[in-house]
């Protein structure tokens, strides 16, 4: 350390009892800045400046994790979440009694945190003789993954904690009523299935707010007859644009639905002649589930000199969770992407 900085800390009681009488340092008790960015102490600064970067990498890739409320977590790596029900009032009559309510606690959610993270390392050769800044490359490239990562995890707690409207692979469970050109029954969506997993997000209480699909069951479901020439749905729309940065159509689609699409979402590829699947989700926005944060995302940097290696391991700590025992949450599992058709029926009397 320079002698210059060891001057200054010898006069850190004398700044102590300036700062308690005013608030305020005279001109002798002064940094400059040359003295700050000189000091050996500024390579302090560079793991804020990699986890900036890591959570701007990410922000562009976070579609449903902005959906989740967040709760800190200060002790302990779990925390419960009660499922309960709701409780009724009533219409009293003159000198009679109020009847007692209590809410009943169906089952506890427990939110458990784990560590998520990721290390690249580079060589000092490929530092020093790289033309491109390799570091912020590969720093950029890890932001993404751990949002990659939180996207996935997400996604896998909305389809376990969903309530199940449709399930084309499953025989106790309604499948969705698409129909082929000839009329016949192909597990695709109908916009009838849309409005059958509105009802049921009502039922609960709750609104109808966005879709969440994958790419490729967006673009089969648009090519659904109720959305073409003469369909019902023609006037309505789905909008006529696609953020790309933020992965959402305009909010624009019938019933004032948001549409988030995401690659995320369960996908089995197409087999020989049997069609691709997808899951499709209908939530209620305002209560879907919260993220429970341990720790946010930092960075640590370590050396291998023997090696002449650098490396920088990123870490989180955080779990999702569902709320409400996943009742503001819709889906349609197993649709096949395949197109719907609209059959007219005609009666006429002999």
């Amino acid at each position: 350390m320079s002698t210059e900085i060891n001057e200054l800390l010898q006069k850190a009681d004398a700044w102590e009892a300036a700062l308690n009488e005013d608030g305020h340092l005279d001109d002798n008790h002064k940094v400059t800045v040359n003295e700050a960015f000189a000091s050996p102490d500024a390579p302090i600064l560079f793991p804020k400046v990699i986890s900036n970067t890591l959570r701007e990498a990410a922000e562009p890739q976070l579609l449903v994790t902005p959906l989740l409320s967040v709760v800190r977590l200060g002790k302990g790596r779990s925390l419960e979440f009660p499922a309960v029900n709701a409780i009724q009032a009533a219409e009293i009559p003159e000198g009679q009694e109020y009847p007692e309510q209590s809410l009943a606690f169906d089952k506890q959610i427990e939110g458990k945190v784990s560590k998520k993270g990721v290390k690249v390392s580079l060589t000092e050769e490929v530092i020093a003789d790289s033309l491109w800044d390799i570091v912020g490359l590969h720093v950029r490239a890890a932001g993404r993954a751990m949002a990659r990562l939180k996207e996935q995890i997400a996604l896998s707690r909305f389809a376990d904690a969903a309530t199940i409207v449709f399930d084309n692979d499953d025989g106790a469970v309604d499948d969705t009523t698409g129909l082929n050109v000839n009329g016949v029954a192909n597990n695709s969506l109908h916009w009838d299935d849309v409005i059958d997993m509105a009802a049921v997000l009502m039922a609960e209480n709750h609104v109808p707010t966005d879709f969440i699909l994958h790419p490729l069951m967006w673009s089969i479901f648009l090519k659904g007859a109720e959305f073409h020439a003469g369909g019902p749905m023609q006037a309505a729309g789905w909008g006529n644009g696609i953020n790309s940065k933020d992965g959402a159509v305009n909010a624009t689609a019938p019933l004032g639905l948001n549409v988030l699409v995401s690659p995320f979402v369960s996908f089995t590829a197409k087999d020989g002649a049997t069609p691709a699947k997808s899951d499709v989700f209908l939530i209620d926005r305002n209560e879907v589930g919260v993220m429970l944060v341990k720790d946010d995302m930092s960075t640590d940097e370590f050396n291998d000199p023997s090696r002449d290696i650098r490396s920088l391991k990123m870490k989180e700590r955080y779990d999702i969770v569902m709320l409400g025992d996943g009742e503001g949450i819709t889906v349609a599992k197993n649709v096949d992407l395949v197109r719907n058709y609209e059959i007219t029926v005609t009666n006429e009397a002999s």
